[in-house]
């Protein structure tokens, strides 16, 4: 999820990680509401609108988090050694991993729980609540893997098998000669839209995105589109000519995402319906990379903040999510107005907690894969005018 590169920091990058990220956390506010079934806190009925936004929000965040993904890791690769990367991406991706799972994920399940509600790897299921307090919970749940979450932090379990697995071709495309061409050259616009096929044919064979239960043991298909759009962004940092024809073809690719998802919510699951899942992912993608790159910001102490906090609020933001779920539900706000109340409350926590909890201290920043912190990092997320009057800051290296 970095956004390094090997001499200026890609300010256009660390504005989409940020943008991602607020995304992420709203799709999982539209979730609470829409048709899928298979989540820790749910409302009584499905809101159409929720249901068409989650798919959009699922389709188009965890497309581009994977292309940042392998995008970083080719800038990484061409800084360091296979073994240096290798031990990064442990301490920047396992550590949080498990600690999440450790951490969060008895509040995550203990929720989950009480809500009748049971999501395993062997897959979702109604349950009676428990008839016993959190603290008699919480034992059982560090003894029993049956009772274990990684709830979100998946994400960082498929990153961590795909950016291992993938090393052999991270290493070939950061050793290539910069901007020489990856594949042969298409003709005129073809290059630009051409992966939307490859993703969307990818999905359709394997029997992908549906259903989408991510635990490793069923979800091959899964990992396999994931891992193709992780090389896709390596490509992109090989090649800088594929991210510039993005940047020209930046409106079409957004007409691309939004038929692809029009595809999606006619076709449903089925080879027309996989086929969008590729075309609205790409396209998304592209229109993300272009306009972003068409127009990146300036480069600010605020903006690096908030890049550096986009991993940890990550890792943090699904247990407010999933509190002001069950704390708004019952007072029978529209859906509207529940899914804008979710997300504000659960952004605005998510920060403060990374901001109180997380950023001042060593061992909270180790556990959601962040370094030491510098002096360079030190503008407050509370004075905004003052970090906004900065001038350019010296680029440093990007958190995971």
């Amino acid at each position: 999820m970095s956004a390094a590169a090997t001499t200026a920091r890609r300010t256009d990058l660390d504005l989409l990680r940020i943008a991602v990220c607020f995304a992420v956390i709203l799709a999982h506010a539209l979730l609470i509401f829409a048709e899928e079934p298979r989540y820790h806190v749910k409302a009584a009925e499905a809101w159409w609108p929720a249901t068409l936004g989650y798919e959009a929000m699922r389709i188009a965040t965890l497309a581009i988090f994977f292309v940042l993904a392998g995008w970083s890791a080719v800038a990484s690769l061409r800084r360091r050694a296979a073994g240096r990367y290798l031990q990064d991406r442990v301490a920047r991706v396992l550590v949080p991993l498990f600690a999440g799972i450790l951490l969060l994920g008895p509040v995550i399940k203990w929720i989950e729980l009480q809500q009748g509600r049971d999501l395993r790897i062997g897959g979702f299921r109604l349950v009676p609540p428990p008839d016993y307090g959190f603290l008699e919970f919480l034992p059982r749940y560090l003894t029993r893997l049956n009772l274990m979450t990684w709830s979100h932090l998946w994400f960082l379990a498929y990153l961590f098998l795909i950016s291992v697995a993938l090393l052999p071709l991270l290493l070939w495309l950061a050793r290539r000669p910069p901007g020489a061409a990856v594949w042969p050259r298409l003709p005129g616009r073809a290059l630009a839209y051409a992966p939307a096929l490859g993703l969307g044919l990818l999905l359709a064979a394997g029997g992908g995105y549906w259903p989408f239960l991510p635990n490793l043991v069923q979800d091959w298909p899964n990992l396999g589109y994931f891992a193709a759009l992780f090389a896709l962004g390596g490509v992109l940092c090989a090649w800088p000519g594929l991210e510039t024809r993005l940047r020209a073809e930046a409106w079409g690719l957004l007409a691309l995402a939004l038929v692809g998802l029009a595809l999606v919510a006619l076709a449903g699951p089925g080879i027309w319906g996989r086929l969008g899942v590729g075309a609205c992912a790409w396209g998304s993608v592209g229109a993300a990379l272009g306009f972003a790159g068409r127009h990146p910001p300036r480069q600010s102490a605020l903006l690096a903040w908030l890049g550096e906090a986009t991993m940890p609020v990550y890792v943090l933001h699904h247990v407010p999510v999933l509190a002001l779920g069950v704390l708004v539900l019952p007072l029978g706000w529209s859906p509207a107005g529940a899914v804008l109340a979710i997300t504000v409350g659960a952004t605005l926590a998510s920060v403060l907690a990374y901001r109180l909890l997380v950023w001042p201290w060593g061992v909270p920043r180790w556990l959601v894969g962040m370094g030491p912190r510098t002096p360079s990092s030190a503008p407050s997320v509370f004075k905004v005018a003052e970090a906004m009057s900065i001038g350019p800051i010296h680029p440093q290296r990007s958190e995971t």
